[in-house]
């Protein structure tokens, strides 16, 4: 990304992590309602759900950019979910910066040449390419992040934090069946455990209760198909376990402040 001085977007969230390695020039973000003052060497992490916006500035130098999306895993749960990246990191080290700029590159080339793949017209062939392709983009996307999180490690909380072996199991299982009805006695259940204790357990370890987990998750879901597919809101609806569009479109509205239409038309329109 190469941006003037007097360009700006936002604010705008999303619903996967993005990160930025500021390469050169000085410019003011905002997260949430904070402001900073970020310029090269600077590692940013946008949380998802959590709005941001670049701002313009009267005059001044470019502002020089690398930007990737992604999602990273660890189990059932994304990794953001159990370590707090930091918002912004300062990179003093010049030979790392440039070894994450070059992993960096090599994974955008590689999504790249994956997406013009997945243009052509599919056959058993092109299958086996598409497979291949995919393999090379996860392992580029994975040497990266493993990078990163060396860069980020001295940061992270320590102890690392554990859960419960029967939330994490129901955490699975909410993912594996989000289109399902899941009352609490059924998610419950799942681990043997009576309602009031499940209840108690799940809220101690996740911070949340169940009910909000799944609702959380439906949403993060649909954030994910409004942006990555032309899926139609009815199905999407369907597909995150909401019998009713209203209902649906109420969820989501409550959650993300706007319409599936309106955050994926927004999302579709947004260059960051």
């Amino acid at each position: 990304m190469l941006k003037p001085h007097d360009f700006s977007f936002g604010p705008v969230r999303n619903p996967i992590p993005v990160f930025w390695l500021i390469l050169d020039g000085i410019r003011t973000i905002q997260i949430e309602d904070e402001m900073h003052i970020v310029r090269k060497g600077d590692l940013i992490v946008f949380p998802p759900g959590v709005p941001y916006q670049l701002h313009a500035e009267q005059s001044g130098d470019p502002i020089s950019y690398l930007s990737l999306s992604c999602m990273i895993k660890l189990g059932p749960f994304k990794f953001h979910e159990s370590y707090e990246f930091p918002l912004i990191t300062k990179l003093t080290d010049s030979s790392a910066v440039t070894r994450l700029s070059e992993l960096w590159m090599t994974s955008v080339v590689l999504f790249e040449q994956f997406a013009t793949i997945l243009q052509r017209h599919v056959d058993a062939h092109i299958q086996l390419i598409t497979s291949l392709g995919l393999l090379r983009v996860q392992g580029a996307v994975q040497q990266w992040f493993a990078l990163l999180m060396e860069l980020l490690l001295p940061q992270l909380p320590n102890p690392l934090p554990t859960i419960d072996p029967r939330i994490v199991k129901v955490c699975a299982y909410i993912q594996e069946h989000a289109y399902e009805s899941l009352p609490l006695e059924k998610l419950a259940a799942h681990v043997y455990l009576s309602g009031s204790h499940f209840s108690y357990l799940f809220r101690k370890e996740m911070g949340q209760p169940p009910s909000q987990y799944v609702r959380n998750h439906r949403i993060q879901i649909s954030e994910e198909l409004l942006v990555q597919t032309d899926l139609s809101i009815n199905e999407i609806s369907r597909r995150v376990g909401y019998n009713e569009l209203s209902e649906f479109s109420r969820a989501f509205r409550n959650t993300a402040g706007m319409s599936p239409q309106a955050y994926r038309k927004q999302m579709r329109l947004t260059v960051y």
